[in-house]
């Protein structure tokens, strides 16, 4: 399976996660298959611990996360697992990892502090929903997603046939 890191990018706001507050993916990896929550709860132990305090694989990912610069995991942040073809999503209120029915609606364009985006930049649309084109940053080229139709379609839960890319963003 394949865990992603979302930091929420609204500044000074630390209660939790709202729809409105855009998300940007800062980091992801592999992990054993299993149940995703025994994983969700992993990553937050390794986004935020000190890596002298874990070994073998788990302080190679805490260590790889600390060498980007990443802030810690805190709520309002979010992960999400990609397992049996399909993308779910969680956000942390402080207290617990909460599950999503679907993604996340607002997407951020750009980084900041502790926060730099993975991927690639993607315009796309989805016509069978609207006339809108839609950005965010999308993972590329890992196997559940080789194209940023793919990851796009993989994010939303559609047919890879269904979105149409306008623009992938150096």
């Amino acid at each position: 399976m394949r865990v992603t890191v979302w930091h929420n990018m609204v500044t000074g706001y630390r209660s939790g996660y709202r729809p409105e507050h855009p998300m940007l993916p800062v980091y992801s990896y592999s992990a054993p298959h299993g149940p995703a929550e025994d994983q969700l709860w992993r990553a937050v132990m390794l986004c935020n611990a000190d890596e002298d305090m874990l070994d073998g694989r788990d302080r190679e990912i805490t260590a790889d996360y600390r060498n980007k610069k990443l802030r810690s995991f805190s709520p309002g942040d979010g992960f999400s697992v990609i397992a049996a073809g399909r993308q779910h999503f969680w956000v942390s209120n402080g207290r617990a990892l909460v599950p999503l029915e679907t993604g996340f609606p607002m997407l951020a364009t750009e980084g900041g502090w502790g926060s730099v985006p993975i991927g690639q930049r993607v315009a796309y649309r989805v016509p069978m929903w609207d006339d809108l084109t839609r950005e965010g940053y999308f993972e590329v080229g890992h196997r559940y997603a080789a194209t940023a139709a793919e990851a796009a379609a993989l994010f939303h839960g559609i047919d890879k046939d269904d979105v149409a890319v306008r623009s992938v963003f150096p």
